[in-house]
């Protein structure tokens, strides 16, 4: 990831699925958040523990296996994935404490044309709205605290 975050109280957490296990970005600056330094409520902070261990073995099972590939594939990009709702629980009970969003991107070789951009929310598919985060995470739901690209 990029630098370390300097937002202080103005950060934004996202959830994001990534190689690293320590650090998820900043949604306000790009910046990395060490995960140790979040704070919430202790079943928020578990919440985010438990998807951040379950999205990072997926991903790196996606990223590994050629065997597992599709059902790790699946598993990331599937709105209604169990790793993709516990991200959701996580993003909305830590979002009590500091804004908080569930990052959705399409993964890499999807057969069917995908639109990058997050129009719609993949959970309730209402339209989304501008979030007022960097680009990359610049369309969201509020309601389900998921956030997408509008670059």
């Amino acid at each position: 990831m990029s630098d370390s975050c300097s937002c202080g109280d103005k950060r934004v957490i996202v959830l994001s699925v990534s190689l690293s296990r320590d650090e998820v970005p900043c949604g306000a600056c790009g910046g990395s958040i060490e995960v140790d330094q979040i704070k919430g409520s202790r079943e928020a902070v578990q919440l985010l523990k438990r998807w951040i261990d379950q999205a990072y073995a997926i991903e790196m099972l996606w990223f590994a296996s050629g065997e597992y590939e599709d059902w790790a594939k699946g598993e990331l990009d599937g709105p209604k994935s169990r790793v993709n709702l516990l991200g959701r629980q996580a993003a909305q009970k830590l979002n009590a404490g500091a804004p908080t969003w569930l990052y959705s991107a399409p993964h890499a070789g999807a057969r069917v044309a995908v639109d990058k951009y997050l129009h719609h929310c993949p959970s309730c598919h209402e339209p989304t709205e501008e979030t007022g985060l960097i680009s990359k995470y610049g369309l969201g739901c509020k309601k389900c605290r998921v956030a997408g690209s509008a670059e």
